[in-house]
């Protein structure tokens, strides 16, 4: 994983229940400090061929709470495929972050994502076998998308830090402000410059 994946990341979502699905939703958690909301796009992916089917950037998310250095973000998005595969790509400027899918794994023939082969989370959600107001997110105790893991959760927690999860302070937060215009590169050396002053 990238050190640019650690600046925004997939923290849950919801896409199928028992019956008509109800509550579809993708959060994401997003350093405090960054801005450039316009900048970050949620790209989803339909894992039967590979394209992407709709777009949606950081600007059109709804404003959740804040912890660590961290606010959530969450979208209901109606229509979120259901798998065997299916999938979704998070970009900053173009540069992919996370390209994650679920029941499954498949390469993506167009959007941001193109060339690039999925990372099956490994849980997923079914129907019948899935609850209205259940998700899929991340556990465990970190500052970077590397530090969780992805369970199954009964509630889900839309704009708010899921049950089991921990965040830490994230370093020097003036670090992510520079992401929009950095590039991968550029990204990565202002990341260590900084984190060698702590």
């Amino acid at each position: 994983m990238s050190a640019s994946a650690q600046v925004i990341w997939v923290n849950e979502f919801h896409y199928d229940n028992a019956a008509a699905d109800l509550g579809e939703f993708v959060e994401l958690a997003v350093p405090s400090s960054f801005t450039a909301l316009s900048t970050a796009t949620l790209t989803l992916y339909n894992g039967n061929d590979g394209s992407s089917y709709g777009a949606h950037t950081l600007d059109t998310f709804t404003v959740g709470g804040t912890l660590g250095g961290y606010t959530f973000y969450s979208k209901l998005i109606t229509g979120i495929q259901n798998g065997a595969p299916d999938g979704f790509a998070l970009d900053v400027s173009g540069t992919v972050l996370q390209f994650l899918s679920y029941e499954g794994t498949f390469a993506a023939t167009s959007g941001p994502a193109v060339g690039l082969n999925s990372v099956d989370i490994g849980v997923s959600e079914s129907d019948p076998g899935t609850a209205v107001g259940s998700s899929l997110g991340l556990s465990g105790t970190g500052s970077s998308y590397a530090d969780f893991t992805w369970a199954v959760f009964a509630l889900d927690t839309a704009g708010q830090i899921n049950a089991g999860q921990t965040l830490t302070p994230v370093p020097e937060p003036r670090e992510y402000a520079l992401i929009a215009g950095a590039g991968l590169l550029g990204f990565a050396l202002i990341r260590r410059q900084l984190l060698k002053r702590a």
